[in-house]
């Protein structure tokens, strides 16, 4: 299985996946980390070594971080370099549940883009969707 790792500033992750949870159950093989002000790039380095190490997996992890250049990205791109995971900008709650929902039946590479363009479909104005379904 797809180890699906959310790797936020803040608390922000944790509360994504806990709310994921709630909506469609306990998950097995994830995690979120929180980089905070006063980690140093050492202790996100490890942390996310850890949870790797951990997470472990043949069918590789999906890393989602919430936005491109920050911390946990640029710790994720190094980490990763010579490993079997991708990692995915601009978190949201549905791109978990998508990843939940597709991460046994999809290899890695299209559980990423399955997560991405799903992740994408769901920011919409809202309003004016409504109106156009409404015309």
């Amino acid at each position: 299985m797809i180890a699906v790792i959310v790797i936020t500033h803040g608390q922000f992750g944790q509360e994504l996946l806990r709310t994921a949870q709630d909506i469609v159950g306990r998950q097995e093989a994830v995690a979120a980390l929180s980089v905070t002000p006063d980690m140093g790039l050492e202790s996100v380095t490890q942390a996310l070594s850890e949870t790797l190490e951990r997470l472990s997996s043949p069918d590789g992890a999906l890393i989602l971080v919430d936005m491109l250049g920050g911390t946990p990205c640029n710790t994720s791109l190094l980490k990763t370099k010579d490993l079997h995971a991708e990692i995915i900008t601009g978190v949201n709650l549905y791109m978990i549940l998508s990843s939940f929902t597709h991460r046994e039946t999809l290899d890695l590479k299209a559980l990423a883009a399955k997560v991405s363009e799903d992740g994408r479909k769901a920011i919409v104005l809202a309003k004016d969707l409504l109106m156009k379904r409404l015309s």
